[in-house]
């Protein structure tokens, strides 16, 4: 009888010690991101590295990829193979074309499966409503940016160029990139982009113009092929064409910050990367360029986090994860090392964790100072969205490049765009 009684307490000691290396076994979670080597890679794998710090059962590898259209791409095809990621950045653009494509996990739902209502609730409102698709959050919010203008004050100087009064018109920076090529037979201007078309959108929409209306008739149109819009590209590809910018795509970032252009028309997200990248002495930046006398309309850079998971456990993991990611502390580590403006303005103020760097960040202050200009960075609607946007990349393309003007591309893309999405709904004004 004693064996037998010991023998149950033996079983009992190993089963419950088996339950507690179950518990305790590593969750393993995927985080796609954009976040490469030169762009907020190290602070990805910080905030990685704090996370796990803290939640031992789990382990985040990241993911990243090259830009937005690409993770969407590969998001689609991982899920076509049943394995989709657990955890993902996706730019603004795509949120229409998530919420009505990809199996996303509403934030009411996580939160209804496993709590979390503290951490969201520090996400001021109109920010954290950025991602509401009826009546359901498709995603969290996490990074916002605007777009800044870098440039390099000891060529400006070279030039013969002041750069304590840098630029501040498109009509100024025109001037101003003819006397760089003049002295220096250097391009001003080096401006980042990709099939995104955060960067042009930045010149259309500050040229009065639009990459999507709603119609009286209830449906979506394209603004491209507007006289403002045409204006927007065709300034940029008239500096191409006399050598006052570079056609470069995402790779422009690095003439500038090997010193081969005097300024960068970029994410203030890419203050950490040039500043760790640049190999000139100082780094400063100014706003954005207004043409003539209209505002500036700057589309909200970034992106939401979307959780994807099928498998609880992950699911789970990857809920803990955004949440530490959107806290103060990951919220602080994400602005100082990218330049990300932080999701709770209050981490900024007196008292916050940013206070001190915001304080001495001149840069940063600028990108603070243009948030009243910032607009929603534009989703085309409905299945076609990727390729509608693809559409408009390739006329900005052949703009740029001297195949066709800006009218002649545009006019074409608008065309093919209107086909793609024109019977797509929406609420006239």
């Amino acid at each position: 009888m004693q064996k037998w009684k010991a023998a149950l307490g033996l079983t009992a000691l190993i089963m419950a010690a088996v339950g507690s290396i179950q518990a305790q076994e590593q969750v393993t979670i995927e985080y796609w991101n954009i976040n490469t080597a030169t762009f907020g890679g190290p602070q990805v794998d910080a905030l990685i590295a704090s996370f796990e710090a803290a939640n031992t059962d789990v382990n985040v590898e990241s993911r990243p990829k090259d830009r937005y259209p690409t993770i969407v791409q590969d998001t689609q095809t991982a899920i076509a193979g049943g394995n989709p990621p657990d955890i993902i950045q996706i730019g603004w653009p795509y949120l229409s074309y998530t919420a009505s494509t990809l199996p996303y996990i509403s934030i009411e739902a996580l939160v209804e499966m496993y709590g979390g209502e503290a951490a969201i609730a520090a996400v001021p409102q109109n920010i954290f409503d950025l991602t509401l698709v009826g009546e359901e959050h498709v995603g969290l919010s996490y990074s916002l940016s605007n777009a800044v203008a870098y440039y390099n004050p000891a060529l400006f100087e070279q030039a013969g160029l002041d750069p304590e009064n840098p630029p501040q018109t498109i009509e100024e920076w025109t001037e101003a990139a003819r006397i760089l090529k003049e002295t220096l037979d250097l391009p001003m201007v080096a401006i980042d982009y990709s099939n995104d078309n955060w960067a042009v959108e930045n010149l259309i929409a500050s040229s009065g113009g639009n990459l999507l209306v709603c119609e009286a008739d209830g449906t979506y149109a394209t603004g491209v092929d507007t006289p403002e819009a045409i204006r927007g590209l065709q300034t940029w590809a008239d500096w191409v064409a006399n050598g006052y910018a570079v056609n470069a795509l995402d790779q422009a970032r690095q003439v500038f910050w090997t010193g081969e252009a005097g300024a960068l028309f970029w994410s203030i997200a890419g203050r950490g990367a040039i500043m760790s990248n640049k190999t000139f002495e100082e780094l400063r930046a100014t706003t954005y360029p207004t043409f003539g006398d209209l505002p500036t309309r700057l589309p909200t850079g970034g992106n939401m986090l979307v959780i994807m998971s099928t498998d609880p456990a992950r699911q789970e993991a990857a809920w803990r994860f955004a949440q530490h990611l959107i806290s103060d502390e990951g919220v602080a580590a994400w602005t100082e090392g990218t330049g990300y403006i932080p999701l709770n303005p209050a981490v900024a103020e007196e008292g916050g964790l940013l206070a001190e760097f915001y304080a001495d960040n001149t840069i940063q202050q600028v990108a603070t100072g243009q948030i009243p200009n910032m607009v929603v960075w534009t989703s085309f609607p409905g299945e076609n969205g990727l390729a509608a946007g693809e559409v408009l990349f390739q006329a900005v393309q052949a703009a740029l490049g001297g195949a066709e003007s800006a009218e002649a591309a545009l006019t074409e893309a608008a065309e093919e765009i209107n086909g793609l999405i024109g019977d797509e709904p929406c609420t006239p004004a």
